[in-house]
């Protein structure tokens, strides 16, 4: 692959993700201006839009059609942060994106319907496009992002879940959204099926390492590096690997009774000490790695195409997240 090649495809994603950002600001209007003027900061804020960046990328590389891969990548767009509104009413989170939490300023009942609306707006677009395969994949997303979220609220202080269990949620919580999009972009692309194959397993590693790599940061990184307090998730009660990989018959007891202390209201640092001096943040880098091999494995398994040291780069980022 050419070095010019790979400089075109790179300088098409950002061009296209311009676009995605003034197809996303012409697309968030309707008759109510209270509604616009809460979903366009945040929609402008934007984050690093990886997602999106994934589908327009592997699109980009195979054989599709600007007209169809920009408005799926808004509507992925568009999916992201209805899904993280929600997710802000659910954990009751102050701030999104730097602005407050639409809930905050305007009760549960203007964030909830704030976003179904994102959520049917991108159905809207992905009907225009015409793509079955694609209508298929978004709907994957929508299911697996619920069923995770119940288990994790099921979940909530619990010691003794289990490690396959907290791997399920994370898949759907996590991974199986970035490995749509890189289905996605294979659709819209026309890649062959073994290559699209190849790709979501790229997307698969990528996104369970993704996560891994933030329930690290939570026993081991500071404020600045997250951007959330360390052991937020501790406080809210989510269990993750690094806790979950340490406990035994022999210890559930005096985990538990930490946990359930934090619950009350007590300092997680305890907690945090106990589980990195037991190796949970060491067994936790040791699965995250293998999650990076797997993605990687992915990527060896396809032919040089443009674009693909852009998903090693991604890959590698994880070290330095976020990505």
């Amino acid at each position: 692959m050419s070095l010019e090649r790979e400089t075109q495809i790179l300088a098409q994603v950002q061009a296209d993700l311009v676009k995605v950002d003034a197809y996303l600001a012409e697309s968030l209007q309707t008759g109510s201006e209270d509604f616009n003027q809460l979903i366009r900061p945040l929609s402008a804020a934007g984050g690093k839009r990886l997602r999106a960046r994934l589908a327009l990328l592997i699109a980009g590389a195979g054989t599709s059609k600007e007209s169809e891969r920009v408005p799926i990548a808004a509507a992925i767009e568009m999916l992201h942060l209805a899904t993280l509104i929600h997710d802000d009413v659910l954990d009751q989170a102050a701030v999104r994106r730097g602005v407050p939490a639409i809930h905050c300023s305007k009760g549960n009942k203007v964030a909830i319907l704030s976003g179904d609306y994102l959520f049917a707006k991108a159905f809207d677009i992905v009907a225009d496009v015409g793509s079955v395969a694609v209508l298929k994949a978004f709907s994957f997303i929508i299911t697996s992002l619920v069923e995770g979220e119940f288990m994790q609220m099921e979940d909530v202080f619990k010691v003794d879940q289990g490690v396959d269990r907290y791997l399920t949620k994370t898949q759907k919580k996590t991974a199986d959204f970035i490995e749509a999009c890189m289905e996605i972009g294979g659709l819209l692309g026309q890649w062959p099926a073994e290559q699209i194959a190849a790709l979501k397993q790229y997307g698969h590693g990528l996104g369970m390492a993704f996560q891994i790599t933030d329930d690290i940061m939570d026993y081991s990184a500071t404020s600045e590096t997250t951007g959330k307090p360390v052991g937020k998730d501790l406080r809210e009660g989510l269990i993750t690997y690094p806790l979950l990989s340490i406990v035994t018959e022999a210890n559930q007891d005096a985990v538990s009774s930490y946990v359930h202390a934090i619950a009350d209201g007590a300092e997680e640092n305890k907690l945090i000490d106990y589980v990195v001096d037991h190796g949970g943040v060491a067994n936790a880098i040791e699965l995250e790695a293998r999650y990076e091999k797997m993605a990687s494995e992915g990527l060896q398994n396809l032919p040089e195409f443009a674009g693909k040291s852009m998903l090693y780069d991604i890959l590698n980022s994880l070290a330095h997240r976020k990505v």
